[in-house]
């Protein structure tokens, strides 16, 4: 959601286990030579990779790359031992940051890049592949704290980009909407996906489009067709033929690969169950993708244990329901790859209690879990956000007096290091999760 939010608006503006490389797109390296059998597939609508069903619990770490940034001071081994903590709770996919626009993102306007921080990406990737990790990469954002669609929108017509913070972002949104439809926005777009594709890692030697450590290209971070109202619905026609036209281009260029929109669901697609399905029928889709945010919905009325937070959860697991009927009527595995809940009572406190959080991420991974069990259309899960040491108090103290850390900003939703209920949680529900696998 674009809430999730004011402290994530700022983030980006202000800013393998050796697995085998693919021997077309890869240097010669002191690494055994992959097979196809590396690379996330599907099979009668199932994740497999090397054989096998593939069910996963992840994260989003979408500052992954700015961190890893060669100019951050400590940033790479920073994250080295974030990426040692995951793989420790059996985290084994994240979804990053691949596409943010403007004068501090990864494209500073068409036709360039920021080196820094597509090398920063090359090691994370690199070293999620030391840990047989996957990733799953989103190319551009439909909200504006990355810089986004708006940000397209504003190179192809020179318009000013609306302030989101006047009239509840709805102008904002709009104007980031009108993407779709601007053949010259389209062509920035392509050019920064081609670009990312055709990437040789400057860590391994490998190239994105051959590299079995990212599972799926994303179109977005949900992408919308606009705020509602029937200037969207006119633009749901412009919305399909993106998705599709789009997903049709990535696959021709990285054939091992996944696809999939980063839709955030039915809330995503202007309430409709039908659009919907017409968002994510294109065969060039692999899959289905839903985001869950109960406080940013209104669902969540009192941000702790009781009555209301039932209610909240209760909707929740209806929304989950809905979306893996409708998974079922498009014949694709789904994936809840956002979900996030405050601490309790929205302390930002790092010593605060997250009894709230736990049962709420316990909820949703037994709901996995079972899904996967039984042979069910929802087959992973990516919580938001890692936030590791970033909201730690030592980190919060360096952010006073290092500008440079203090890009990196507090998020509500943000699992810390410290957070050891939470930790628990997911590394018992992974552990369970891989035993299905054998």
């Amino acid at each position: 959601m674009n809430t999730k939010q004011f402290n994530r608006r700022n983030f980006i503006k202000t800013t393998a286990l050796a697995l085998p490389l693919v021997a077309a797109g890869c240097r010669s390296f002191p690494q055994p030579t992959a097979h196809t059998c590396d690379f996330v597939t599907i099979r009668n609508r199932r994740f497999e990779r090397r054989g096998q069903p593939y069910f996963y619990l992840g994260a989003n770490f979408h500052q992954a790359a700015m961190l890893a940034d060669p100019k951050q001071p400590g940033g790479r081994e920073r994250v080295v031992r974030e990426l040692d903590q995951l793989r420790s709770i059996g985290i084994t996919n994240l979804r990053l940051l691949a596409g943010s626009e403007g004068p501090r993102g990864m494209l500073t306007r068409p036709g360039e890049w920021n080196e820094e921080l597509l090398q920063g990406l090359d090691f994370v990737l690199a070293e999620m592949a030391r840990r047989d990790m996957t990733s799953v990469l989103y190319l551009t954002n439909y909200w504006e704290w990355s810089g986004g669609m708006a940000m397209y929108v504003n190179w192809a017509t020179g318009e000013p980009i609306p302030d989101p913070k006047q009239n509840s972002g709805t102008d904002q949104m709009t104007y980031a909407a009108r993407f779709y439809g601007l053949p010259r926005a389209q062509e920035f777009y392509r050019e920064h996906v081609t670009h990312v594709l055709n990437r040789r890692n400057t860590v391994n030697g490998c190239r994105y489009r051959n590299d079995p450590t990212i599972m799926a290209w994303q179109l977005s971070n949900e992408p919308r067709p606009g705020r509602g109202g029937s200037e969207s619905e006119a633009n749901l026609p412009a919305f399909y033929s993106w998705i599709d036209d789009t997903a049709r281009f990535i696959k021709a260029r990285a054939t091992h690969q996944l696809v999939s929109t980063g839709n955030e669901g039915t809330m995503g697609c202007l309430g409709k169950a039908d659009a919907y399905l017409k968002a994510h029928q294109s065969p060039a889709v692999d899959y289905a993708t839903l985001h869950l945010w109960v406080k940013n919905w209104g669902w969540l009325k009192e941000p702790h244990i009781g009555p209301k937070y039932e209610e909240a959860a209760t909707l929740a697991g209806q929304h989950i329901e809905q979306h893996i009927a409708l998974a079922d009527q498009l014949g694709k595995p789904l994936v809840m790859e956002e979900f996030g809940i405050d601490r309790d009572n929205e302390s930002t406190d790092p010593d605060s209690p997250t009894a709230m959080r736990d049962d709420y991420y316990d909820k949703i991974f037994r709901r996995v879990l079972d899904s996967c069990q039984t042979g069910g259309a929802l087959q992973a899960s990516n919580f938001w956000l890692w936030s590791g040491e970033g909201n730690s108090k030592a980190h919060l103290r360096e952010c006073r007096t290092d500008t440079a850390k203090s890009r990196e900003s507090v998020d509500l939703n943000g699992v810390l290091d410290t957070d050891i209920t939470t930790l628990r949680i997911i590394k018992h529900r992974s552990a369970q999760l891989a035993s299905l696998v054998g």
